[in-house]
């Protein structure tokens, strides 16, 4: 690990300590709400602006900043997040800026707070037909994870399951015309009497317990998982928040919600890791954008005998289309 990236680590680390105190429901529902309301913001960044600075209302680069006619007061305070390809990037909030022309202020930022912090407004049956698309998305990107997907028979109460699976097989997509056949490491299986919006909302309930690391597997030289053994109720805090924060950023409302509440009105929490909460988060939404690359996922991270058997398929792959140009 670079000394840039260690630094990185130290800081993140010192962000969640803190965050990990939290054991309140009333500080856990601030922190969940402001990640719901700042969209423009993955779940994780926005988890560690409202750690660094919770009073803010809304936060943007200087780039985004000056787009919208503001620019940098001096000596205002940068709020760390991350972003792809770089370590880290910098964020201010809206009362650390100025107008770069001279106009009425409050009137102007208003504006602009509401364009970026919109509620959603869905009605039932387009939230419905939006389960259905984002299901199938979820679906076509498990395979990279290792995840084998079915539909099984089960009565009302059991509505999906996950757990380690070995003996079965996915087809990890490589090319657009190309997929290989590998080893599975987990099952996931979903009630098919189910509504697509509660189809919906339990497989990302499973997807949290496999993304905060709950799940066991099978260690040994050529696959490293970090499995977190933990008491069910940790477990089951950590996954329903996960459930919860993806739908409510989406406008859905689900079950999770009334679950998160009973310890509302008990009012102490379990001591549960939020940056494990919000980085399943991430995921799951990278999941729902679009199909994701193959070594993006668990397969391809880990798994030392699946990056040799992907490089000597695209080999063979690549010998066979030479033949036939």
């Amino acid at each position: 690990m670079s000394s840039d990236n260690r630094q990185l680590r130290f800081l993140l680390d010192d962000l969640f300590r803190d965050v990990s105190s939290f054991r309140r429901a009333s500080e856990v529902e601030d922190l969940f709400n402001y990640c719901i309301k700042m969209q423009h913001l993955s779940a994780y960044n926005a988890s560690l602006v409202y750690i660094q600075q919770p009073g803010n209302q809304l936060v943007l680069t200087p780039q985004q900043w000056y787009k919208e006619g503001r620019q940098i007061k001096p000596n205002a305070r940068p709020l760390v997040i991350l972003m792809p390809f770089c370590p880290v990037s910098f964020v201010y909030d809206i009362s650390d800026t100025l107008p770069i022309e001279d106009t009425p202020d409050e009137a102007a930022k208003q504006k602009i707070i509401e364009r970026y912090i919109n509620q959603r407004d869905i009605n039932s049956q387009k939230i419905a037909e939006m389960c259905h698309e984002k299901i199938k998305l979820l679906v076509e990107n498990m395979p990279i994870f290792g995840v084998k997907y079915e539909y099984m028979e089960a009565g009302n109460r059991l509505m999906a399951n996950i757990r380690p699976y070995y003996e079965g097989f996915v087809e990890v997509p490589i090319k657009r015309d190309f997929r290989v056949n590998y080893s599975s490491l987990f099952w996931i299986g979903l009630n098919k009497k189910l509504d697509d919006i509660t189809q919906f909302t339990s497989l990302c309930h499973e997807l949290g317990h496999l993304f905060c690391h709950h799940m066991p597997m099978e260690i040994n030289s050529t696959i490293f998982y970090r499995h977190r053994p933990l008491p069910k109720d940790i477990k089951e805090f950590e996954a329903e928040s996960v459930a919860y924060l993806v739908c409510r950023r989406l406008g859905i409302t689900n079950r999770s919600a009334e679950y998160l509440s009973g310890y509302k009105n008990n009012g102490e929490l379990p001591t549960v890791s939020f940056e494990n909460i919000f980085r399943a988060v991430n995921t799951i939404e990278k999941m729902l954008q679009t199909k994701m690359p193959y070594k993006e996922g668990y397969l391809y991270k880990y798994d030392s005998h699946f990056r040799k058997y992907v490089a000597d398929k695209i080999k063979a792959y690549s010998q066979y289309r030479s033949l036939f140009p």
